[in-house]
């Protein structure tokens, strides 16, 4: 999940809108995985449900409920997971860095608060810089 958000960093940071498409992907992905794997580990939602299409939503307002996030925060992670569903459905639809660095921060507080995991702005910038050397090989 880590390496996924350092991912969507690196490819943000290209500033192409394909590397941003890429980078919105990516970091919906591991959002959607922080919240089914912490549901899972918690019983908040039944085997059946975790793969249904309501079960992000659902998620959510289950962890709300634990006053995991509050209201806006909800509401701002259901919008930017909208906003790459409308990606797939909209032509020349560009993606904005502001858009990925708002849903980066929301992902980094699902992290924080579900799992206890914290790092600072250098052991980000140390992650991303790793995951850049690491893929760079291939380009």
């Amino acid at each position: 999940m880590i390496e996924q958000i350092c991912l969507s960093l690196a490819l943000k940071g290209c500033n192409r809108d394909p590397s941003n498409r890429l980078a919105l992907t990516i970091l919906d992905n591991s959002v959607e995985t922080i919240l089914k794997f912490y549901a899972v580990s918690y019983g908040l939602l039944k085997e059946a449900e975790i793969n249904s299409s309501e079960a992000f939503v659902s998620i959510l307002d289950k962890i709300k409920n634990q006053n995991k996030i509050v209201s806006y925060e909800e509401n701002d992670i259901i919008k930017y997971h909208n906003i790459l569903e409308e990606f797939h459905s909209k032509d020349n639809f560009m993606i904005e860095n502001g858009i990925i660095d708002e849903y980066i921060i929301l992902a980094k507080i699902l992290l924080a608060r579900l799992y206890g995991y914290r790092a600072s702005k250098l052991e980000w910038e140390n992650m991303v810089g790793e995951v850049r050397s690491r893929y760079s090989k291939y380009s």
